[in-house]
């Protein structure tokens, strides 16, 4: 059986989460055009955007804030509509506007979120790391279905969540540096992940370790999921800044740094968020890097050992395809599947040996 890695870069606008049938419609549309562009013996690892389940929160509201100018002013709408449940978890944990309300909107939104990335795994028979959302630390169990959705304390993570081909939670990896004046206490008021919860999970492609954006650009991560044998490195992104000459240099500090500096990452999948939740717009090339060149690694000089390996392959990763780079950049290696743009929906695939 073949196996593949997918990085989708997802477009996104508010109606997409107006409802849970809007929210599902557009997960069940990537996923089939995933299948369309997928042979029956083929299983994939797909990867979403960082806060993918995020804009759930307007889930049932988006005929209130759909006329907001600013997310600012939608929050302010959604805090007012629900007021009672954000005052009492205002009060009882002591926390701010913000955390309260995502307290109050973990239960309902989170069921969502876990529904419809557990069909969408097991319907399309694919592992899915189901890019990231803002939850509390809920309890859950790896390698089923179950769900505790007792709210602990008053943090909310940045959680990504893993599930396997049979739709059960597989992984679950917090985001452990959050970005000053969006994340922190200047933001939406986050709790950090810690260093030494961090995890690697097996799966038929290999170790997958989750650097959750940011995350793939500091060091002490890299060096952790390193240590833990990570085999493909999965940063789920979403970035909220002009996609210029110079936001694209600093992202050669993410997954490509990490894939230069510890060789022992086969495989890095950053897919990237792209489109506007009110002001807030997001812009960003989605990409697979390999430290794995199939025609010249390390197989000597059998040609009919090369002829066999390539001619397995459906994405061959030849000397050309793995010169590629973003757009205002030169080409350089690594890089071996890029987003033809920073601001449209695209699905890359690349089929691993």
């Amino acid at each position: 059986m073949k196996k593949q890695l997918c990085a989708v870069q997802m477009h996104w606008k508010v109606s997409d989460y107006r409802s849970p049938e809007s929210f599902e419609s557009k997960i069940n549309t990537i996923m089939k055009n995933i299948e369309g562009k997928t042979g029956p013996d083929t299983i994939s690892l797909v990867v979403f955007p960082e806060d993918v389940g995020t804009p759930l929160v307007f889930l049932n509201s988006y005929e209130a804030v759909k006329n907001a100018s600013t997310l600012t002013q939608a929050i302010q709408k959604l805090i007012k509509m629900n007021l009672p449940k954000v005052l009492f978890y205002r009060i009882w944990f002591g926390v701010g506007w913000i955390r309260a309300l995502a307290l109050a909107r973990s239960k309902e939104i989170s069921k969502v979120y876990f529904d419809v990335f557990s069909r969408m795994a097991k319907s399309y028979d694919t592992y899915i790391v189901a890019g990231s959302i803002l939850l509390p630390g809920f309890r859950w169990e790896q390698n089923t279905k179950k769900i505790g959705y007792s709210i602990p304390d008053g943090n909310v993570y940045n959680i990504a969540f893993l599930f396997n081909r049979e739709g059960k939670l597989a992984g679950v990896q917090k985001k452990t540096h959050l970005v000053p004046d969006l994340e922190d206490m200047g933001g939406f008021d986050l709790s950090a992940g810690a260093i030494d919860e961090l995890e690697v999970f097996d799966t038929p492609f290999g170790k997958i370790g989750i650097a959750i954006c940011l995350d793939c650009f500091k060091e002490s991560v890299i060096k952790a999921l390193a240590n833990k044998g990570t085999d493909i490195l999965v940063q789920p992104s979403a970035n909220c800044k002009v996609w210029d000459k110079s936001e694209q240099e600093g992202w050669m500090e993410g997954c490509f740094k990490a894939m230069e500096t510890e060789k022992k990452f086969k495989y890095a999948v950053n897919p990237m968020m792209t489109g506007c939740l009110f002001d807030l717009c997001f812009e960003g090339q989605s990409s697979i890097l390999s430290n794995v060149n199939v025609v010249e690694g390390n197989i000597g000089n059998d040609k009919s050992m090369k002829n066999n390996l390539t001619n397995n392959l459906t994405n061959n990763l030849t000397k050309d395809s793995a010169m590629m780079g973003y757009k205002d950049m030169e080409k350089t290696k690594s890089f071996v599947r890029m987003a033809s743009t920073s601001s449209g929906e695209e699905i890359l695939f690349l089929t691993i040996p």
